[in-house]
């Protein structure tokens, strides 16, 4: 006894459709993760990256002393950055009671710093920008 199973055109166009869907499917898979890797990428840049370049800067510093009003100065001197951070003050301009130690700190995007130092100084800096 022989069995002839006669294939149809609907059983071909079935099989070019499901082979076209499953294409599509791993297609927009691939574009989705390539675009989640982009995303990554782009939100990581601006972490790592500076717009401000190592070396020393002009900057606008003010400078408070808690408690004590008549320590409060303005002036204008250098600063040195390295890695975005401010590590250093030049501070040949002012009395030696308004000099205090700080921890590097970050830079805002906008040139802005504030440092919390040692004894109650706050200093606000703010880069000249070229």
């Amino acid at each position: 006894m022989d069995i002839n199973f006669k294939i149809g055109p609907l059983i071909y166009l079935s099989n070019y459709l499901i082979k076209g869907l499953c294409v599509i499917f791993f297609m927009s898979v691939c574009v989705d993760a390539s675009a989640q890797t982009k995303k990554a990428t782009e939100y990581k840049a601006p972490n790592f990256g500076c717009t401000f370049e190592d070396g020393p800067f002009k900057a606008m510093i003010k400078v408070e002393q808690k408690g004590q009003a008549k320590n409060n100065l303005e002036f204008s001197t250098n600063v040195e950055i390295q890695g975005c951070q401010v590590i250093h003050i030049d501070f040949d301009k002012i009395d030696k009671e308004l000099v205090a130690n700080f921890k590097p700190t970050d830079i805002e995007d906008s040139g802005n710093v504030i440092i919390l130092a040692d004894r109650g100084i706050k200093y606000e800096i703010h880069l000249i920008l070229p």
